[in-house]
């Protein structure tokens, strides 16, 4: 089959890979990706039906996020871990974009959200600055919670994932979701304090 079209796409820049079986991955030859050309593409419809459809009514979106995450951990393929990963911290950002925005609601300075937001490269709480608003916002100082260590390691690994094109076992994958996990279920059981808390 050398030479001829398998049917693998890279996963990062979509370009169908030749000669490829989907049992050896290989580098992209365009992009250079390590992730292969493994269509991964033919999971994210099954995740997202499979995964979410019992969850869509009255779930969060960070909560659909992680099944998503749970969900392609179970189908026992290491290619997938860094999505794992990636997917489990998306989960956590926009878990703690809604807790920032509310905060704001809740002191009644609504119209500062836009302003003090927009200098925010994002809402990764292992940022400093990210961090630092939502505890001054919130009254949370969650770097002293214990899942904290565990969400700080999961945070790295996912930056290098996305950055570096780190390729990460199931072992590290189960330990970002178990931190994002944790992570959440921290958050949707914290009151923020009110405008009357000072």
């Amino acid at each position: 089959m050398a030479g001829g079209t398998s049917g693998a796409v890279c996963t990062i820049c979509g370009q169908p890979i030749a000669g490829e079986s989907p049992e050896q991955a290989s580098p992209c030859e365009f992009c250079n990706s390590r992730s292969g050309g493994y269509p991964h593409y033919v999971f994210l419809a099954e995740t997202i039906a499979g995964s979410a459809a019992g969850y869509v009514e009255g779930a969060t979106y960070p909560q659909i996020l992680l099944s998503m995450g749970r969900f392609l951990l179970g189908k026992n393929d290491d290619k997938l871990c860094g999505l794992v990963t990636i997917l489990a911290h998306l989960a956590c950002e926009v878990a703690i974009e809604r807790s920032i925005s509310d905060s704001f609601a809740l002191k009644g300075i609504p119209s500062l959200q836009e302003p003090v937001t927009d200098a925010l490269t994002g809402y990764n709480v292992a940022n400093d600055k990210v961090r630092n608003l939502y505890a001054t916002l919130t009254g949370d100082e969650i770097q002293d919670r214990p899942f904290w260590d565990g969400f700080i390691r999961s945070a790295k690994r996912r930056d290098n994932v996305i950055r570096k094109g780190l390729v990460v076992g199931r072992a590290d994958a189960e330990e970002s979701i178990k931190a994002a996990n944790a992570f959440l279920a921290h958050l949707s059981g914290y009151v923020p304090r009110s405008r009357s808390s000072r």
